[in-house]
């Protein structure tokens, strides 16, 4: 059956026959956010899973208010403000450090058009369980990549200024040109397919940007890429990173991989906004709530020192 438009009173009196309490504000909020955006989006922790098993509609847990509703929703919105600019920030350092480590091993300007330049099928990088057929992906993977990259130079409605300047100019783009046009997942394809000299090199090198003496393995690098490649689009596209798992990582392992990529000093800093943001929000998430949010994100909040990542949010 098709859901019918109702307006915002409609939408009100609805929340209120569900069991969940508003106020003078709550059309307000409406006004401003989608309903489907703040209740479908954020409504689980505040169901009654027991009571639901006999109703064919939701139903809240006793006491449950638009407020809390809301204040949950506008907690993920600001965990998105605060994670994303640390994400595009590893993103540029994981680009780069895999360009710089390919163009250093391959000096002709436009060597990553060359199949020869990467690996065999066999050599391709893949997660530790990784149990399927390495031949056929490898052969869909690259066939993609090639792709990619071909069309970035070729298609005419779509070509950046940057692209066609040096293709006019100079005949050629240069892999270090070309990378402002490649997407995280562009790069993290590209990376898998990369034989392993450039990828210890793109680790040696991002490992010297984090300034810690920790060795960063290819897998370390390629599991870097799988989860934060995710987890950045989650962020850009408005989704809910709170409760988001990303190949089997949830928040707080993906917070554990940009400390990984991050000089110290960005990482210090992100700890330090994420401290700020749970103290904002700890007494105005409902207790319960706020318990089974630290749970989803996987969080164990620490002080930031002696290499910890991450500090209490319940201290």
């Amino acid at each position: 059956m098709s859901k019918e438009f109702k307006t915002f009173e409609e939408l009100v009196a609805l929340m209120e026959k569900r069991g969940i309490k508003t106020d003078d504000q709550t059309v307000g909020v409406l006004k401003r956010e989608s309903y489907y955006a703040v209740i479908n989006g954020y409504k689980d922790p505040f169901l009654d899973k027991d009571a639901m098993r006999h109703s064919a509609e939701d139903v809240y847990l006793p006491g449950t208010t638009f407020r809390s509703i809301h204040d949950l929703f506008m907690f993920d919105r600001h965990l998105r403000q605060t994670v994303f600019p640390y994400l595009t920030s590893a993103e540029a350092i994981m680009k780069n450090a895999v360009v710089y480590a390919f163009c250093e091993r391959n000096q002709e300007l436009d060597a990553y058009l060359d199949r020869s330049s990467y690996c065999h099928a066999e050599d391709m990088l893949v997660p530790k369980a990784y149990r399927g057929n390495k031949v056929d992906e490898y052969s869909t993977n690259m066939a993609t990549l090639l792709k990619v990259l071909n069309g970035k130079l070729t298609n005419q409605k779509k070509m950046r200024p940057f692209v066609r300047h040096y293709l006019h100019f100079y005949g050629k783009v240069p892999l270090w040109v070309l990378q402002n046009d490649l997407t995280f997942g562009n790069m993290a394809h590209f990376y898998q397919l990369q034989r392993r000299g450039v990828q210890n090199s793109a680790c040696k090198l991002i490992g010297e940007i984090a300034g810690r003496d920790v060795r960063i393995t290819p897998h370390d690098l390629l599991r870097a890429f799988d989860v934060l490649v995710g987890y950045r689009n989650i962020c850009a596209h408005d989704e809910r990173p709170y409760c988001a798992e990303v190949k089997g990582a949830r928040f707080a392992k993906m917070l554990d991989l940009l400390c990984l990529i991050l000089p110290e000093s960005e990482t210090n800093g992100m700890i330090g906004r994420m401290n700020s943001l749970f103290k904002d929000y700890k007494d105005r998430i409902v207790p319960d709530v706020l318990m089974r949010l630290v749970s989803a994100m996987s969080i164990r909040m620490r002080k930031p020192k002696d290499g910890d990542h991450l500090a209490s949010a319940q201290s």
